[in-house]
């Protein structure tokens, strides 16, 4: 007890030698937890059809879908004192779907016949912990760290050094994923350097420099003892980024530019190979250089009443794609026409454009409204020189299901007499290959005589169209193969159909939210595959394509528990 007392006397004494400024620490976190429940229906776009396409019954590949996920971030800022700062964020289960985490459960011993444990299907009685999905292919995962990283206030300005979140403009080329209900972001490994300029006017003028670490092929010598063979510096891929942005506060509006580079040096070599189906090794893509520079333009405006916003993407150079086709699979007893696949060069040209406009309005009566369109350019050849097919970024959302959802089955084909359903989805979940146009209009309600402890109700609806610039389907077969009497499969139309949603969203106790939104699907032409030669394919082809029925529409609801502290 005597030690115990002495030390405890020192330990006290030396702390109050310490720096003022090690007690200046300052510990704060917010997040959210959020609960979703997802329901839909067909977003195969297809239905059980006793219609005889050659030897195939429909394409009908799923019915309903439902489940359910949550989610539990929490944003740490650990402030040390006025110029030093740390900032992160983590996901606890991250959008991990309920039921199919890889989850630990406790085995019933016989002392007959061992231990028993009962088939996964039937799910766990006792979880006693587990990975809870994995982070790349299972969407999720027990804890997820998605950002660490250090502010640091000079009187030059920001230096902010770590992997950080990324986000400019409206979000279609670079977004957080910060939303209620985003499920995504983008985050870089990342240099940063913030510098302001007042005016006297009150507006400002604020600029970056950023330099992104977007692949790496160096390893640390320490970890990986140098047994193998260590790529060279340039096979890493940097990015290199400007912006400037421009903030008027007189006349509120801003403007602002987000230009930079992406630099790699390929091996020149094809990277891995791949196995045909009788065993024998094909070449992969050439791995190729990457000299690609990008242009982001973004203006906002606003007052009381009404804003508008306004974004345009420009990607231009050269890109190490690394594709390769492949379209052909080999079935017993035929000859691949396509005997090594067929493969863009290691460095393809990329000429893209993207670009995305929202004007809303917002009114003292509770209503309030939002115009939203853009486009994104595509490609429907798998052989183009030029690559035009980006995408928005995931978190930038115009419906429930148009562009948020996986939609439509690709056409199946028979190959030698066999059917080979396509079973891929035509459209992902991104703006992609579009021009598009929503109307949203959504009145909200003053509920707190009836319930006094919510803050607002709030019922609307949206209307989504869209297009495509370029066929989403067109599969040249004679093309890729080189026999011209086969077939090639197209879209019946561009259009890609109309969506209706309707939602209702309550807020209740400051920091409750519950939205619950549902939606039909109308498909249009560009679900609808269609083989004009389908009549007249030439005997002994070894590829007919089969035209599966009609798309059928879609709907889904999806409910949301949000809670913000």
């Amino acid at each position: 007890m005597k030690r115990f007392g002495l030390l405890f006397i020192l330990t006290a004494f030396s702390i109050s030698f310490l720096p003022k400024t090690l007690w200046s620490l300052d510990f704060s976190a917010h997040g959210y937890y959020r609960f979703e429940l997802h329901y839909s229906h067909d977003l195969d776009l297809q239905t059980p059809s006793s219609l005889q396409q050659g030897n195939q019954l429909g394409n009908d590949r799923f019915g309903n879908i439902n489940f359910a996920e949550q989610r539990f971030r929490i944003e740490p800022i650990l402030k040390v004192n006025d110029n030093i700062s740390f900032h992160g964020t983590l996901d606890i289960l991250d959008n991990v779907v309920f039921g199919s985490n890889d989850v630990q459960q406790l085995a019933v011993y016989n002392p007959v016949t061992g231990s028993l444990t009962l088939p996964g299907g039937s799910g766990a009685f006792g979880v006693t912990g587990g990975s809870a999905g994995d982070l790349i292919t299972g969407g999720g995962g027990s804890l997820n760290v998605r950002s660490i990283y250090t502010d640091i206030l000079t009187p030059i300005g920001k230096f902010r050094i770590g992997r950080q979140p990324s986000n400019w403009g409206l979000g279609i080329f670079q977004n957080d994923g910060k939303g209620t209900y985003d499920k995504f972001g983008d985050y870089f490994d990342r240099l940063l350097y913030l510098g302001k300029y007042d005016f006297r006017d009150t507006s400002s003028l604020a600029f970056a420099l950023l330099v992104d670490f977007a692949f790496a092929a160096q390893e640390d010598p320490t970890l990986s003892l140098l047994e193998g063979a260590v790529p060279t510096l340039s096979r890493n891929t940097y990015q290199f980024t400007g912006a400037l942005i421009y903030q008027n506060n007189v006349h509120n509006f801003e403007i602002g530019t987000y230009t930079g580079v992406r630099l790699r040096n390929g091996s020149g070599q094809r990277e891995g190979t791949a196995l045909d189906a009788d065993g024998n090794e094909i070449p992969g893509a050439v791995d190729g250089n990457t000299r690609l520079w990008y242009l982001d333009v973004y203006g906002r405006w606003k007052n009381d009443h009404y804003s508008v916003g306004l974004e345009y993407v420009l990607l231009n150079g050269n890109f190490s794609t690394g594709v390769c086709i492949d379209a052909i699979a080999n079935q017993p007893g035929f000859v691949n026409p396509l005997p090594t696949p067929v493969c863009l060069d290691g460095s393809n040209d990329i000429l893209v454009n993207m670009g995305a406009l929202e004007v809303a309005g917002k009114y003292d009566f509770g209503g309030e409204w939002q115009l939203k369109t853009g486009f994104a350019q595509g490609d429907s050849s798998p052989l183009s020189s030029v690559i035009t097919q980006f995408g928005f970024r995931k978190d930038y959302n115009i419906a429930l299901m148009l562009f948020n959802m996986p939609l439509g089955t690709s056409p199946a084909i028979q190959l030698n007499g066999q059917t080979v359903l396509g079973n891929q989805p035509i459209t992902s979940n991104q703006v992609n290959n579009a021009i598009y146009a929503s109307a949203t209009y959504a009145h909200n309600f003053d509920i707190s005589n009836a319930i006094p402890q919510s803050q607002g109700l709030k019922i609307g609806a949206t209307a989504v169209t869209a297009f495509a610039p370029s066929r989403v389907v067109d599969i040249d077969f004679g093309e890729i193969v080189g026999i011209s009497t086969l077939p090639r499969v197209t879209n019946r139309s561009k259009w890609y159909g109309m969506e209706f949603d309707v939602f209702a969203e309550a807020k209740f106790f400051d920091h409750l939210t519950w939205n619950i939104t549902g939606g039909v699907f109308l498909p249009g032409g560009v679900f609808d595959i269609k083989n004009d030669d389908f009549q007249n394919n030439a005997i002994g082809n070894p590829i007919n394509a089969i035209q599966f029925d009609p798309a059928s529409m879609a709907y889904a609801m999806k409910t949301t528990l949000f809670i913000e502290y």
